[in-house]
């Protein structure tokens, strides 16, 4: 069937910096979060100031009403259940797209969003949902880092540079071939399917590694922990697995020169485990 659909990928301005606190103590109310924890997160944020030095002194404290804190173990949990309005926002309505047999309207993960519809007028209404709900809420989505994408299987140019509006600006339209970055992947209407930029921006980011000061093992779990998880999946790869390959090549010399290892030395030493004294690499 020749199908229509409506897409927006929202981004959030400084989402985890802005979000204010009355509305993360509100919603946690709201969900009935048992006062123990209310207690704690109270205790963590209420009464929290800095201060700015200079060559001209120290400012005043000033307070800090907004954002969640960096490094803490609870940011991510509080910061996803003060999203929860917002998707709740979208996700009670009858809107959406059938995907697979199911009604999808929102996709999210942290701050990253995406709004589904079966045609442009219901995704305009869940924009201006989700944006009066980001009023409400306190948030701004910055309308210039968002995108949109219109395909209507009926048409002979399937791909329409339909404007759509958030928060009453205007989000950038995409156009047959064009993509953006969700969750690091290119994503659009018959966009090119070999992330050949991913896998070249990794190799040039352990190149950095191997240049570092770091210890061999502290190279080896910087690899694992930063640029294995960004490598593209092999069944994204339409064009044969050379890139990936050519990768995985680089990086295994790079990693047995970080053990001091010949070139000719067996490569299952690279990916064993830990425990078999490998390096680990998936």
């Amino acid at each position: 069937a020749r199908k229509r659909c409506a897409i927006a990928w929202l981004d959030l301005a400084n989402a985890f910096g802005s979000i204010p606190h009355h509305h993360i103590f509100d919603t946690l109310q709201e969900f009935g979060m048992p006062e123990s924890f209310l207690r704690l997160i109270r205790e963590l944020y209420e009464g929290c100031s800095t201060t700015i030095r200079s060559v001209e002194g120290e400012t005043a404290e000033i307070p800090i009403r907004s954002g969640v804190k960096q490094g803490c173990p609870l940011s991510p949990i509080v910061f996803n259940l003060a999203m929860e309005p917002l998707l709740r926002a979208i996700s009670n309505g009858a809107d959406g797209s059938d995907l697979h047999g199911e009604r999808v309207s929102v996709l999210a993960y942290a701050d990253d969003l995406v709004l589904i519809a079966d045609d442009p007028e219901r995704l305009q209404g869940m924009l201006d949902t989700i944006g009066r709900a980001a009023d409400w809420t306190g948030l701004r989505f910055n309308a210039k880092k968002c995108a949109s994408l219109h395909v209507d299987g009926s048409k002979r140019d399937s791909v329409l540079t339909t404007e759509f509006l958030v928060q009453g600006e205007s989000v950038v339209p995409l156009a047959e071939g064009q993509a953006y970055q969700h969750l690091g992947t290119p994503t659009g209407f018959r966009v090119r399917q070999t992330p050949e930029d991913t896998i070249r921006e990794i190799l040039q980011d352990a190149a950095k590694i191997d240049a570092s000061l770091l210890a061999p093992w502290q190279k080896i779990n910087a690899l694992n922990t930063f640029l294995i998880p960004r490598t593209p999946r092999p069944e994204r790869i339409r064009r044969g697995k050379v890139p990936l390959n050519k990768a995985d090549n680089t990086i295994r010399k790079l990693v047995k020169s970080w053990l001091s290892l010949p070139q000719r030395a067996s490569n299952e030493i690279v990916y064993i485990a830990h425990r078999h004294d490998g390096a680990n690499v998936p």
